[in-house]
């Protein structure tokens, strides 16, 4: 297990420090309408058991938590023991009496026992992107989620790069490098693209495809990219990609586009896979 996990830190390209936690902690403010919307559509119910793959300090876990109530759960399993603990301060205070968070990896045969009895839901966020083979992945999701019940996953696509309004040339360079980073980690090159086929080979029934960009104000959009190059500079020097100066210059451009004329600036694009587990 421990050996399991630590297999799987190593392939996540961020540094987990409080900023990068801050960073992970503003991108579920940002995304959790476009998680209830995504959620509302499978008609969650009161009283589901739900997981989140990778929830990190606090993901859709306050979202799930409150469409599956009081009588529902939700578990959220992360492999970094630092976000662990984290995310459970942070759903004590906010006094989620239903949820979870649990310390283990989605690929190991252990995972079926970390979570538990099946879920009826399972839901992910920038966590595919990072697998080596999602297929696989899915695989593993699949087997604790009860027939009939659903997979939902929203990852963010190499192309298009986030965007701005004017355009930004910083954020297609920022986006290309983590990109190559995650490949350099194991990642498979094109994850998300192929996300639909691999639910397919997985069993499961691809039931709805969505896709969105979220546009933020330019204070917290840009600050939120430039958090993400920062969170991965010692990763992209280590791994060759980019001079310490080079993600320096980067985290700068995209800080000091603050002060420009821009009107929004976008997340990534994210392609939101609905799933279903077969009755049979």
């Amino acid at each position: 297990m421990a050996g399991a996990v630590a297999e799987q830190g190593e392939r996540y390209i961020l540094d987990g420090s409080d900023a990068d936690l801050r960073r992970l902690l503003d991108i579920a403010q940002i995304t959790e309408s476009a998680t209830r919307a995504a959620l509302a559509k499978v008609e969650v119910q009161e009283g589901w058991r739900a997981l989140e793959c990778g929830c990190g300090p606090l993901g859709a876990l306050p979202v799930i938590a409150d469409m599956v109530g009081p009588r529902g759960q939700v578990v959220g399993v992360d492999f970094v023991n630092s976000t662990v603990e984290r995310a459970r301060s942070v759903i004590t205070a906010l006094g989620l009496d239903n949820a979870d968070v649990r310390l283990g990896d989605v690929n190991a045969r252990d995972f079926p026992t970390i979570v538990g009895d099946p879920v009826d839901l399972a839901f992910t966020r920038c966590f595919l992107m990072h697998q080596v083979d999602p297929t696989e992945t899915i695989s593993r999701i699949a087997e604790i989620v009860r027939p009939g019940g659903w997979i939902v996953a929203q990852e963010p696509m190499r192309t298009p790069a986030p965007r701005s309004h004017p355009e930004l040339d910083a954020l297609a360079i920022y986006w290309e490098l983590i990109h190559k980073l995650m490949q350099s980690a194991g990642s498979a090159p094109h994850t998300v693209d192929e996300l639909p086929n691999a639910a397919a080979a997985a069993g499961l029934e691809v039931v709805r495809l969505n896709g969105f960009f979220l546009p933020n104000e330019p204070v917290r959009g840009f600050e939120l990219h430039a958090a993400t190059a920062a969170a991965a500079k010692d990763r992209a020097v280590s791994a060759g990609i980019a001079t310490a100066a080079q993600i320096d210059q980067l985290v700068g451009d995209l800080r000091a586009a603050v002060h420009g004329n821009y009107e929004w600036v976008s997340t990534p694009f994210f392609l939101e896979l609905t799933a279903r587990k077969k009755l049979n």
